[in-house]
């Protein structure tokens, strides 16, 4: 089973590549871009599921 973590971190990988090797001729340029992209993306995301965390996902239970 893969997991979520493994998955967004080889999205995250791909997208910094791509964009650094795109945008950038420097390769001292394209690194910073990429570590730039990868870890706004990774970081962003870890962020954002540590925020929500607190919130259920499911339907509100019932009081009884």
């Amino acid at each position: 089973m893969v997991s979520h973590l493994l998955l967004m971190t080889l999205y995250a990988l791909e997208v910094g590549i791509f964009f650094a090797l795109l945008w950038r001729r420097a390769p001292r340029e394209r690194a910073v871009l990429f570590g730039q992209i990868f870890l706004g993306l990774v970081g962003g995301a870890l962020l954002l599921g540590w925020l929500m965390y607190p919130f259920p996902a499911g339907p509100p239970v019932p009081f009884p």
